[in-house]
């Protein structure tokens, strides 16, 4: 398993989106950052994109519940209050697959989860739903803190005698869980046994229930029957329905159910179309015949608008000449007299007279204006508009003619019609009897239940009577010898595998340490699992004599190793390895353990952990560098390549 990105969108002090790409092809990855930028946020940004809830980061958090824990999580910069991470890590299986897990949720009055699987690019509904599954397989949560580990909390772990979760880590990555459920199982038998209250019962009391047994389970397989027999015939009844179905389809009964609808439509479409050619009768009777004399129409406007204008200027001279008769009249004036006759001149009037040749009232003289100016075009529009709606109606008339003139036989039609009714009443009746049945039955099964159960009761009762305590002595006695064989079997398999996790260790913790004769040998206890030291005479080290670093370094030895024993192929990540670590131990580390933890190691360090000397030491080694920039005016971090003062 290799992680290919990882993305955080406002998790935590990381505000908007910020992904880690890894795409270096050396196995370490150096992420740098000072303390309070974001490194733990990463690690536990990795473990609750994998396992949620079931994450041991949340577990060890101090929240009462994951909703609670999400929350925390929550940047609220932007204001969206939105948060996601998303990891896509590939795994080489028969072939490399790429998985991407994106976990998301909202601030809420009810924080609600959302997680979404995509396989090789595309989403898969089935690892969707079944990824806790899916992760357990592939990385089981207990053996995760082998893997992704903070350097600060682990040192106890190496002198810590009763470490709970790390037995179990062991036992799990062991396998060693079935035979736990197993003892489990047998203490239940034991202790179920010793509570037993043995009650006298005669061997005719006995009898008399095992024929009420008999007679309750013989009317419940009866009442089964019947209720196979009814589900049966509910089935060929349905299916009968169905075959009845298509053929009603076919002879067209669905076309004959219609008919009177059919009818209706064609009565409407009908209507229709006598009120559309009513329309163009009404325009065949009005404006419409003059679109075939159009040209005409046109002169006799031109005509008329100019006859009209001749008759406005002659109306006009005519009430001017009454005013001068009446002015004269009073007094003579040869200049007005003059003026007259320019104003009789420039009007064109006199002499001789073109006679006018239409003669039209101003309300017919305003209709031949307005046909001429587009009202010809507007009525021939409206009538091309009619014909095409009346060919549209009489085609869907046809159609509904055609449709009702299919020949259909009714007499068949009302024959199918008629069973398909009697059917249906039939399966709904079918329907009720078998809903009763089946609660009938549900009773029957109780009863037989019940009688078979008092029957087995007397029976067990018979028989601690006729045995008294002997049975369920021999039965604990018994289930204590298998406990005994089992835990026996435990230490000798637990044995056998521990000793070669010790044998690992200590090869481990010996490429790391620098005090080689301090402990010689690592030595694992196969029943307690308790580890202990050995100098080169075979002695015990006493735990509490080794240094800070020391204990850290043990402990990495022993993550080192329960990794390699756990035979999976997975990244590391170790947030402040060497925290504890003197400057020769930090070398050994940073030398021998990172370059050779995994295919892929992530380091989340400060610069007082790798610094200039180390970073050198480990830059071979080194595909992926990156730094976290803390930015104090929006409180967050974000993402730059390269690692401190080798940014870029």
């Amino acid at each position: 398993m290799i992680i290919n990105c990882l993305t955080l969108h406002n998790f935590g002090v990381y505000a908007g989106t910020n992904t880690f790409t890894f795409h270096g092809k050396q196995p370490i990855v150096l992420i740098g950052g000072l303390n309070g930028r974001g490194k733990t946020t990463f690690l536990e940004a990795v473990l609750l994109a994998l396992y949620g809830s079931n994450s041991f980061a949340f577990r060890e958090s101090g929240f009462k519940s994951y909703s609670k824990y999400l929350n925390s999580y929550i940047n609220r910069n932007d204001g969206t209050l939105h948060t996601f991470v998303e990891i896509m890590f590939s795994v080489q299986e028969d072939k490399e697959n790429t998985y991407i897990v994106n976990r998301s949720w909202d601030r809420g009055e009810r924080i609600r989860e959302k997680i979404e699987v995509i396989k090789n690019g595309f989403y898969s509904e089935y690892l969707t739903k079944n990824w806790p599954m899916f992760v357990e397989n592939l990385l089981p949560s207990a053996l995760s803190n082998f893997f992704f580990f903070d350097g600060e909390k682990i040192a106890e772990l190496a002198v810590d005698n009763t470490n709970t979760e790390l037995k179990n880590s062991i036992r799990a990555m062991l396998g060693l869980g079935t035979l736990d459920t197993l003892d489990n199982d047998l203490q239940r038998i034991i202790n179920r046994t010793t509570k037993k209250i043995h009650k006298n019962i005669s061997v005719e009391e006995v009898e008399k229930l095992r024929a009420i047994s008999e007679q309750k389970e013989k009317e419940y397989q009866e009442c089964e029957k019947q209720l196979q027999e009814k589900k049966t015939e509910l089935q060929n009844a349905q299916s009968h329905l169905e075959n009845l179905q298509t053929e009603y389809r076919t002879q067209g009964g669905e076309i004959a159910e219609d008919s009177d609808k059919t009818h209706k439509e064609i009565s409407n479409l009908q209507e229709e179309l006598e009120l559309n050619k009513g329309k163009m009768l009404e325009a065949a009777m009005s404006d419409l015949p003059m679109a075939m004399v159009g040209d005409l129409i046109a002169h006799i406007d031109d005509k008329a608008q100019g006859e009209y204008q001749k008759k406005i200027r002659q109306e006009s001279f005519e009430n001017l000449e009454k005013i001068y008769q009446n002015y004269s009249g009073s007094k003579a004036s040869g200049e007005l007299s003059q003026f007259i006759e320019y104003v009789k001149d420039q009007m064109q009037i006199g002499g001789v007279q073109e006679q006018s040749i239409f003669n039209l009232t101003d309300s017919a003289r305003e209709h031949i204006h307005a046909l001429a100016n587009g009202g010809i075009e507007r009525n021939v529009k409206d009538t091309r508009d009619l014909l095409d709606q009346q060919a549209k109606l009489q085609k869907e008339i046809d159609s509904r003619d055609e449709q009702l003139a299919s020949d259909l036989n009714e007499t068949v039609i009302l024959d199918i019609r008629g069973q398909i009714k009697d059917l249906k009443e039939k399966i709904n009746s079918m329907t009720v009897d078998l809903t009763a049945l089946e609660g009938q039955m549900s009773s029957k099964h109780g009863e037989s239940l019940r009688a078979t159960s008092d029957f087995k009761k007397a029976v067990n009762g018979l028989l601690e009577t006729m045995e008294a305590n002997d049975e369920a002595e021999r039965t604990v006695r018994y289930a204590y010898l298998a406990k005994k064989i089992l835990s026996e079997y435990t230490v000798t398999l637990q044995g056998d595998k521990v000793e070669e996790l010790a044998e690992t260790i200590t090869s481990c913790y010996k490429r790391l340490a620098n005090k080689k004769t301090l402990i010689s040998r690592i030595r694992m206890d196969g029943k307690t699992l308790e580890i202990t030291y050995l100098n080169e005479n075979g002695d015990p080290v006493e735990k509490e004599k080794l240094s800070a670093g020391e204990k850290q370094l043990m402990v990495i030895a022993i993550l080192w190793a329960l990794a390699t024993c756990s035979k999976k192929k997975l990244p590391v990540i170790i947030d402040t390895p060497l925290s504890r670590l003197d400057s020769e131990h930090r070398t050994t580390v940073v030398s021998t353990y990172f370059p050779n933890a995994s295919a892929q190691t992530i380091i989340l360090s400060t610069d007082t952990e790798i610094d200039d000397h180390y970073y050198n030491l480990i830059k071979p080694s080194v595909g992926d560098e990156f730094h976290l920039e803390y930015h104090e005016d929006t409180k967050s971090t974000t993402i730059e390549k390269g690692y401190f003062s080798k940014r870029v």
